[in-house]
């Protein structure tokens, strides 16, 4: 059972914890009872990053991040990086804070990070 986030819009929010399939990096996104609703995570795959850290998807809304910053969910700004055609910001995130919302999720990501990429 996914703990919920907040509320944003008179909608209850829940995180959702996956990985991608191409480099395992951990994916952030969040649901409503309706299903997806944002994602949170981009995944930069040329970018070198640690695990403890993300980059924001720049469709986010803003009042929406602000929500995940006072929750704990996502840091602050640390630097923005030029991607292509756009810029996105890196944050830390606290492990341990995320798998108190999605403990499942959380599970399978730290499994398929086990897990050697072929390339």
């Amino acid at each position: 059972m996914k703990k919920a986030i907040g509320k944003y819009k008179n909608n209850n929010l829940y995180l959702t914890i996956d990985s991608y399939q191409n480099n395992n990096r951990i994916y952030l996104g969040i649901e409503t009872k309706d299903g997806l609703y944002a994602d949170i995570t981009i995944n930069l795959t040329n970018m070198l990053l640690p695990d403890n850290y993300i980059f924001v998807n720049n469709d986010i809304l803003s009042d929406l991040r602000k929500l995940l910053e006072k929750n704990g969910i996502i840091g602050k700004t640390i630097e923005t990086y030029q991607y292509n055609m756009g810029r996105y910001d890196m944050v830390k995130i606290n492990f341990d804070l995320l798998k108190g919302y999605d403990k499942e999720g959380f599970n399978l990501y730290e499994k398929d990070k086990s897990y050697d990429i072929e390339l």
